[in-house]
């Protein structure tokens, strides 16, 4: 009866992914995956040598270019991606929108299931290994997870590239070669803000992987100008206009009225501007200014915070093992993008699986921080089954996370403290 157990809880985990998986194949079956969609028609224009972040569709403009929410009372479309990201969707922009869709979900599925085997073959024990298997499938099941799938994000491409490097970083033989540092310079071109971490890890503790992180940032950003020689020049200037626009409160304008085709690609418009009824509220930084009735706070002062308490946990530290500094920059993957004059939706929180999974293998003495973090997960089931409308609610499940990535980020100095009590 015993040896039974595993089989039944390893069916009774894969039925759950199954059930999972068909949830969100209905929300894309009967939506447009919004967000997928400007990266794509991005990806288009990034080919036939365009600026993908201004550009602006028009009656008689090719409908493979067409995105509804591009809104022409702004002077920048939705792309808010980096080049070397559009150029990872070419594939996908090569074919017709509808199957692209489904093959970016699955896409989404196989990264997050990656992830999953990446860290499962890096738990110390089987009780740890079944855990963090309960924990990846309930994740599934959680608003965060439906928002990233029926939106299209790619942020589940980021949490597999930084697992794979966390795990190569680990590696007695491969953690300080210069294989690490492409992963490095890939995740830079697909999201700067992540030098700020990166870079001063491997400066301080894998000085052997600087020379492929280099090589790495070098053909990723370098391969989109291939395409388009202004490409980075238009992502600056776009994200510079956004950051503007969204400070302000003026991201969202109501745009004038257009005329689309009745069919895109072959489907029908008001399915492709369409989404599934998920609960979302930002929770940037500047979105909390703004409820305190603040608005236009310069983005200057918000990046020199970051910059300080980032190179200040890293000043404090500098001595702690390399696991307990990988942790603590999993947390920070997770909460940077709370500084960033941009929205900060749920479907970010699928970065909150990597901590959980160094939370659980680096367990030391606070073995309960992993717990704190997995207590969000009913909470998002919960917030995704109400489908509330009250800000405070919908956030709850990221507040949870946020508080316990805080934790992770202490927890040298906790530990610190408590083996030097004061006497």
């Amino acid at each position: 009866m015993k040896s039974a157990i595993p089989t039944v809880a390893g069916f009774a985990l894969g039925l759950l992914l199954l059930i999972s998986f068909g949830a969100d194949w209905e929300n894309v079956s009967a939506g447009g995956t919004i967000d997928f969609r400007n990266r794509i028609t991005g990806a288009r224009l990034l080919l036939r040598e365009q600026d993908a972040y201004h550009y602006k569709w028009r009656t008689g403009e090719p409908p493979e270019l067409c995105d509804p929410y591009n809104n022409l009372a702004l002077p920048i479309n939705k792309v808010t991606v980096t080049p070397t990201l559009l150029m990872l969707n070419f594939p996908l922009a090569a074919l017709p929108y509808r199957p692209a869709q489904f093959v970016w979900l699955t896409t989404q599925w196989l990264l997050l299931l990656g992830t999953a085997f990446v860290w499962m073959r890096a738990m110390p024990s089987a009780r740890l290994r079944w855990l963090w298997a309960a924990a990846v499938v309930g994740f599934t099941f959680t608003v965060a997870w439906r928002h990233h799938t029926d939106r299209g994000q790619a942020y589940v491409l980021m949490l597999f590239l930084l697992a794979c490097w966390m795990r190569v970083t680990r590696d007695a033989k491969l953690g300080d070669s210069a294989w690490g540092g492409l992963l490095v310079g890939l995740l830079v071109a697909l999201r700067p803000p992540l030098a700020l971490l990166l870079v001063p890890f491997i400066v301080l503790r894998r000085r052997g992987q600087l020379i492929g992180a280099v090589v790495g940032l070098a053909l990723s950003a370098g391969l989109p100008l291939l395409w388009s020689s202004s490409c980075w020049e238009d992502y600056r200037s776009g994200m510079q206009t956004w950051s503007e626009l969204y400070r302000a409160g003026a991201a969202n304008p109501r745009p004038p009225a257009q005329a689309f085709p009745a069919f895109v690609e072959g489907i029908p418009i008001d399915v492709l501007g369409r989404f599934a009824r998920i609960p979302f509220a930002d929770t940037s930084l500047f979105a909390l200014f703004r409820s305190w009735g603040i608005s236009n706070v310069s983005a200057l002062p918000v990046a020199a915070a970051l910059v300080f308490l980032v190179g200040l946990w890293f000043w404090l530290g500098r001595k702690q093992p390399v696991e307990m500094l990988l942790a603590g920059i999993a947390a920070w993957s997770f909460l940077a993008d709370l500084f960033l004059p941009a929205y900060r939706n749920s479907y970010n929180d699928v970065l909150i699986l990597n901590v959980v999974a160094l939370a659980l293998i680096a367990r030391g003495q606070r073995s309960w921080i992993p717990f704190v973090i997995l207590a969000a997960w009913p909470v998002g089931w919960a917030v995704s089954a109400m489908v509330p409308h009250v800000k405070w609610v919908i956030n709850l499940p990221t507040m949870i996370m946020i508080a316990a990535c805080v934790l992770v980020l202490l927890r040298p100095v906790i530990e610190k403290r408590d083996e030097n009590p004061a006497r």
